[in-house]
């Protein structure tokens, strides 16, 4: 498949009103994604890349990009396997390391629920390891569906309660609702913000080129060489939260583990500062820290809305046919 560059008057243009059709279901984040500073250096680039045909390359494609508790959980086999099993074929895998600040911007329309504790607990957790991020190219294509659209639907929400039997998240079996393994882009227009925010631009653009050379292949065995590379350089957890509890005896204290137990088993939670009144972080595997915080840290805050409407595979159906929702 060959593309043609975008012309120089294109390249820090904005989508057109039909390409935004195709990168966006929801009128607000065209109207926010439109200022926002990471979508508009990743749509340049995407432009460069793939020209006029970029939405229609973003369409066909799936984001999926995993956080450091599915590296030292395991569970990087099994999601390229889900993958395979649900029509994604592989075409692009990168390497990289959050940030502080890129853990913050990915989320920035959804981080307002968290407490400052969670926010504490998640830069402690997120800069802790590498992640892998995955392009994968939908082979079962749904009429008037995007891709990452279609993969964010069967990953399963975080709340176990509302996930189904053939769910990803389902799959993976989390240990609880925090430490959920994946991250997919809801729209394609996601995946141009994202992009940008992941990888620095000589990174991204050397990854969107590779993307543009094999973008027919199945690049599976890439996917599982990069797998064996980060695994070799994380060593594995069990993330289980009474193991983890055991192990943090001998340095805590029965006293201050018989505490969190309590915690565990109850609706009470502490701050990140009273866990570390407790637990001497650096004296314990920092994964045992970031499992026990998962369990016994507030998470969330009441919010009255949310910063941008969800995504919903029956809006981009009805859009589709002629019938926004």
């Amino acid at each position: 498949m060959i593309w043609t560059p975008g012309s120089p008057d294109r390249v820090d243009g904005m989508p057109t009103a039909a390409e935004w059709r195709q990168l966006s279901v929801v009128p607000e984040k065209r109207e926010v994604f439109g200022y926002d500073l990471y979508f508009r250096e990743g749509w340049a680039d995407l432009l460069a890349v793939f020209g006029d045909d970029a939405a229609d390359v973003l369409g066909g494609l799936a984001m999926l990009v995993v956080k450091p508790d599915a590296v030292v959980g395991r569970r990087l086999g099994p999601i390229l396997e889900y993958l395979g099993d649900n029509g994604f074929v592989p075409v692009a895998t990168t390497r990289f390391g959050y940030t502080r600040h890129s853990m913050r911007e990915v989320w920035r329309y959804d981080w307002h629920i968290y407490t400052v504790d969670r926010l504490q607990l998640c830069t402690f957790w997120y800069l802790t390891n590498d992640v892998l991020l995955f392009l994968a190219r939908d082979a079962r294509p749904v009429a008037g569906l995007p891709a990452t659209v279609r993969l964010c639907e069967l990953k399963g929400v975080g709340d176990p309660v509302q996930r189904r039997p053939h769910h990803l998240r389902t799959k993976l079996n989390p240990p609880n609702r925090i430490l959920n393994f994946v991250h997919v882009g809801d729209e394609p227009s996601d995946i141009v913000r994202e992009l940008a925010i992941f990888l620095d631009r000589p990174e991204r653009l050397r990854f969107l080129k590779e993307l543009r050379e094999h973008f027919a292949e199945d690049r599976t065995a890439q996917a599982r060489a990069e797998i064996a590379a980060i695994e070799a350089d994380c060593p594995a957890h069990d993330l289980d939260i009474d193991a983890t509890l055991a192990r943090l005896v001998p340095v805590a204290g029965e006293e201050a583990v018989g505490r969190l137990r309590e915690v565990v088993a109850g609706a009470d939670r502490i701050t990140w500062d009273d866990l570390a009144q407790l637990v001497p972080f650096d004296k314990v595997d920092r994964w045992d820290v970031i499992v026990t915080a998962s369990f016994v840290v507030h998470n969330e805050r009441p919010v009255p809305h949310a910063l941008l409407p969800a995504v919903s595979p029956e809006a981009w159906t009805a859009q589709a046919v002629g019938h926004p929702l």
